[in-house]
């Protein structure tokens, strides 16, 4: 048969055309995956990828848009059971591990795959289905092509990139860390040579003199005196009156033989000394209150998902019958409760609790009934609908 031929008849559930597809893609599929699973990976993690993938092909193959792309869909879904299987510590390096052809091991697969494959697709009690809504759901997403959407290492794409090829990352970070340096050199010197100017006039440097007239000036304005010290003329400069208690006054003679002048010498007021200017008294910067620690937010509640959203079971007139769904929950933690309108139709768990985005748990419908009927369950939050259809064998 052609691919299109085994796709067709693995979608309806022939047998004979899943065995066809194990016996065409088996080996090359158990190769590759003991390729992205090597040592110390045991064997069996490989025999296991296999498995599930030919189960899930049961499930998703009516999704594939081009049915002679078999062989490429296959394989696209091992690799995402093997990427799997490495878990969080290795799923960068197993993502970017290219496995071509010539690079295969040359192994077959287990002798009980075969017959345990098989066995899974034709189970159909329901422990198999329930298996087998499991492994599909574990899956994950498939594209609007029909491929499944490739799985990625947690966290954002560029570290992702920088786990992959942590050389690049290494020397892109040296040079990083040297123009780091550098600018913080180049900010260093700068500001050493504004702190020596600004410590040479702190500490008195430079012409102070030419300060003089302008303090002389601020005085006979009329600025109250400062007592606390006198302005110091500049070296150099004329010299001023002094005041009468001091010394002689301005005109008169310093030397014991000069006559004196007769005529009255008006002496020069002496001068106010000068307001000092007192620094300004920076304002002390008033500790800042300490944020009070917050408690973290809630998590944001997530919703319900079930699958599937009808059972269909049948037994022997006095036997039970028993079937099973999927509650997953979507966007955050959700607290689930399930409730039946009919005594003979009991669920296990009725609720439950489902802590982070993502998680699951499989519900038990069991029904005890010695007529048909047709049950309603609803899943809570979100008033979801289970329909349970009963009937009696004949």
């Amino acid at each position: 048969m052609q691919d299109r031929e085994l796709v067709a008849a693995i979608v309806n559930g022939d047998q004979d055309g899943l065995a066809e597809g194990y016996d065409r893609y088996a080996a090359p599929l158990y190769a590759y995956c003991r390729s992205m699973l090597p040592d110390p990976h045991p064997p069996g993690d490989a025999a296991d990828a296999v498995a599930d993938t030919f189960t899930i092909a049961t499930a998703k193959l009516e999704g594939l848009r081009d049915p002679d792309q078999l062989g490429s869909w296959l394989h696209a879904v091992a690799r995402n059971e093997c990427l799997r299987r490495l878990g969080a510590a290795g799923l960068a390096a197993g993502a970017g591990r290219l496995a071509s052809e010539g690079a295969l091991p040359e192994v077959g697969p287990p002798d009980g795959l075969r017959e345990r494959v098989l066995n899974a697709g034709a189970d159909n009690t329901p422990t198999g289905r329930a298996d087998r809504v499991s492994v599909t759901h574990r899956a994950g997403a498939f594209g609007r092509t029909g491929f499944p959407k490739p799985i990625i290492a947690p966290g954002p794409r560029w570290w992702n990139e920088v786990r992959r090829r942590p050389r690049a990352a290494a020397g892109v970070a040296a040079v990083a860390v040297a123009l780091v340096a550098g600018g913080t050199t180049v900010l260093l010197l700068a500001g050493g040579t504004h702190r020596a100017q600004a410590s040479t006039v702190a500490v008195g440097g430079g012409n102070f003199g030419a300060f003089t007239a302008p303090i002389a000036a601020s005085s006979q304005a009329g600025g109250p005196p400062s007592p606390s010290r006198r302005p110091t003329p500049a070296s150099g400069s004329p010299s001023t009156a002094t005041s009468p208690a001091d010394g002689p006054t301005a005109g008169q003679s310093t030397s014991p033989d000069a006559p004196r002048s007769s005529a009255p010498t008006r002496s020069s007021p002496p001068p106010s000394p000068s307001r000092s200017p007192s620094p300004s008294r920076s304002p002390s910067p008033s500790p800042s209150p300490s944020p009070s620690p917050s408690s973290s937010p809630p998590p944001t509640p997530g919703t319900l998902q079930v699958t599937p959203n009808e059972l269909v079971l049948s037994a022997v007139m006095g036997k039970p019958a028993s079937g099973t769904f999927i509650v997953r929950a979507v966007g955050g933690p959700v607290n689930f409760v399930i409730t039946s309108p009919n005594a003979k139709v009991t669920v296990l768990p009725r609720s439950g609790s489902l802590r982070v985005a993502g998680s699951w748990i499989t519900v038990t419908v069991t029904v005890r009934s010695t007529i048909a009927l047709t049950a309603r369950l609803t899943v809570n939050p979100g008033n979801l609908v289970v329909t349970v259809r009963f009937s009696i064998k004949a």
